[in-house]
């Protein structure tokens, strides 16, 4: 956590559908990197600088409120960047009997050129043994967990839901699997992933007890991608 908040902006609530059965967890809540957020209005100032914030992300991965601890941007950026903090969205934080919770998540938004006027909210503090718990985590997941998580995904990032880090990473341990094999067909695996993502849905529908990476992701590259 970072130092006492010098301000708290809350949100109301809502439901998020369809998320009443456990998901494999624990995870902390992940920003949707794919999914719109509030846009700023940089007119004749100059860009630079950033806003530190911890923000309480509901069972329903929305932000309830944001509390500001750090801001090293023009002061006339300030409350626009808390606009851009609460329209992030994010996948909720499952604890460990696989329930969606509430939980504090502390992020950084930078302003510099290459964001313009949409900078996107990252973590403050990544977990450098973030990778491997979520390679853990997706081994374990059911096909009832791949479904409900893909298509909250989906809604959010829409065209780019392959590029966010579950299914990323779940493409990126195939792709390590092929190469550990000799087979060098990374760019194919990467090519064919995002429809890919969209037939393992199809199947785990049918199917929602079946390990999702096992059962059915695994399967339906290696028919994209024959050896």
């Amino acid at each position: 956590m970072f130092s006492t908040a010098r301000a708290v902006i809350s949100i109301g609530l809502l439901s998020l559908p369809g998320a009443t059965f456990a998901q494999i967890g624990p995870s902390d809540p992940q920003i949707i990197a794919g999914a719109p957020t509030a846009k700023i209005t940089v007119g004749a100032r100059k860009l630079g600088g950033q806003m530190i914030a911890t923000l309480r992300v509901g069972n329903d991965g929305r932000v309830r409120d944001v509390a500001v601890t750090d801001n090293t941007a023009e002061s006339a950026f300030e409350s626009q960047l808390i606009k851009v903090l609460q329209s992030t969205r994010f996948r909720p934080a499952i604890d460990a009997s696989g329930q969606l919770v509430e939980s504090s998540f502390d992020v950084k938004v930078e302003l510099r050129a290459s964001t313009g006027a949409t900078p996107k909210p990252v973590a403050a503090k990544p977990d450098p043994q973030l990778t491997e718990k979520e390679k853990e985590r997706i081994r374990r997941m059911k096909c009832s967990d791949f479904t409900w998580e893909w298509k909250l995904i989906e809604k959010e990032a829409d065209d780019v839901a392959a590029t966010e880090f579950m299914p990323r990473i779940a493409t990126a341990m195939y792709a390590a699997l092929r190469t550990e094999a000799g087979e060098y067909v990374d760019s194919k695996v990467w090519k064919a992933s995002g429809k890919a993502l969209e037939e393992s849905a199809d199947r785990c529908s049918e199917s929602p007890t079946v390990l999702f990476w096992d059962g059915v992701f695994k399967p339906v590259l290696d028919e994209a991608v024959p050896k």
